[in-house]
């Protein structure tokens, strides 16, 4: 899987104003050889049921930021995989992977590889169908066109956790590309337009990118990410990650910007960059309590859970903007009111998946605070022991070696890390 674990956006071909699907995908998803025995040729219909039990009750929970009945990939993506074999060998492989002691099989291990590679097979042919109808000059419009892409995508998505489990986040990387070719070519489609499922699985896409491109110094995977819909405010999260994008490409200049210099380092002042904040907050908020959160401990971990992205996004855009020093009043009030809250749960275990991010970048800001540092450690821990997910195992590494050292800049050392290939990603 060279191309995708490479970790840089591959040229792009375009006919008739669209980038060829295929192109993009099949690089991206390229399955790696796996020699199968006899004895381990799948069958969905015989291996199935355990391993969808185990996602629906184990997994589906850690993809979302809320867990509840509505989960869509528990409510509408499951129930896909009894016509999508695509979703069932990518169910197949993440929880093969991630609960390898819970199955007792001696190959598990190869058994989670295979579905994989079936999975990526899969998608790679009706990758290829797409690409020769637009060639040919047919739109994909078509009901069958956008309930492929929805497949797909939620296959893709699925896919990439089973690498980030298996501590691969570049060739998670890969596949979020391929996730990002499809959303792309099926966003201004008529086919979309009310399509429910569609709409959750490019707000979860949007998700990652965002998260994952705070982390990276590549101007082609910055500019490019999926971003929320405009509009989209009373999705959960949406204009806060909306926001931070907007600090990332600035930080990063990573794309041309239409005013001069001296405009540039205006626009996101420490004003703006305060009140933005703070509107986000108050919007997710409100679509928080649209969802009419079960019990009270819930809706108070839920507004934990917000005072943290709210002020890790605050000392994320302080450093990386350079608006704000480590001495201001306001840098000690969010780093204090971030660890407060990071530690401040009540039920930990039901907000656990989001905290990797609002984590890092607390560790970011601890350099010389041994007892903040311990702090962070035990938050990995148990995100660690929650998850099963081994790439945040890079994270915790890096944050040593960042704390072991002089510099109390973290980014010198990411950038370095993702030149040689072992970028971090704590989305």
């Amino acid at each position: 899987m060279t191309p995708a674990a490479a970790g840089h956006s591959p040229p792009e071909t375009v006919v008739g104003g669209k980038k060829l699907l295929a192109q993009a995908v099949e690089p991206a998803l390229e399955p790696e050889p796996v020699n199968l025995p006899a004895p381990l040729g799948l069958d969905l219909s015989v291996s199935s049921a355990r391993f969808m039990d185990y996602y629906r009750h184990n997994l589906a929970g850690l993809m979302v930021w809320l867990d509840s009945e509505e989960n869509d990939y528990r409510k509408r993506v499951v129930p896909l995989a009894e016509d999508q074999p695509a979703i069932g060998f990518a169910i197949m492989a993440f929880a093969a992977q991630h609960g390898a002691m819970t199955f007792p099989h001696e190959n598990i291990a190869t058994m989670a590889e295979s579905a994989r590679d079936r999975c990526l097979q899969l998608i790679q042919s009706r990758a290829q169908e797409m690409t020769t109808k637009v060639i040919q000059g047919f739109e994909l419009n078509t009901h069958s066109d956008i309930a492929d892409a929805e497949w797909m995508l939620a296959s893709i998505l699925i896919i990439g956790n089973y690498e980030n489990a298996r501590c691969c986040p570049g060739v998670a990387d890969g596949h979020r590309r391929a996730a990002r070719t499809i959303v792309n070519l099926f966003s201004h489609s008529v086919s979309a337009e009310g399509r429910e499922l569609f709409a959750f699985l490019r707000n979860q896409l949007a998700i990652e990118d965002v998260l994952a491109a705070t982390t990276s110094f590549d101007p082609s995977l910055i500019k490019n990410a999926i971003t929320p819909v405009p509009g989209s405010d009373s999705l959960v999260f949406s204009k806060y990650l909306a926001f931070l994008h907007q600090v990332t490409l600035t930080a990063t200049k990573a794309v041309e910007i239409d005013y001069c210099e001296e405009s540039r380092e205006s626009y996101l002042t420490l004003a703006v960059v305060q009140s933005e904040l703070e509107q986000a907050r108050g919007a997710t908020l409100m679509a928080a309590g649209r969802l009419g959160l079960g019990s009270s401990k819930m809706t108070r971990d839920f507004v934990r859970l917000v005072e943290v992205y709210h002020n890790a996004g605050l000392l994320y855009s302080f450093h990386c903007l350079e608006i704000s020093g480590r001495d201001s009043a306001e840098w000690m009030t969010a780093a204090g009111g971030l660890f407060d809250q990071l530690t401040g749960f009540e039920d930990q275990a039901t907000s656990i998946q989001n905290l990797p991010w609002p984590a890092f970048i607390a560790g970011t800001v601890c350099h010389g605070d041994k007892q903040r540092q311990r702090t962070i450690l035990s938050v990995f821990d148990a995100i660690h022991e929650a998850t099963k997910f081994n790439h945040y195992l890079h994270a915790v590494d890096f944050l040593k070696t960042f704390w072991a050292g002089r510099d109390t800049d973290w980014r010198p050392l990411a950038r370095l890390r993702e030149a040689s290939g072992q970028r971090i990603i704590v989305a």
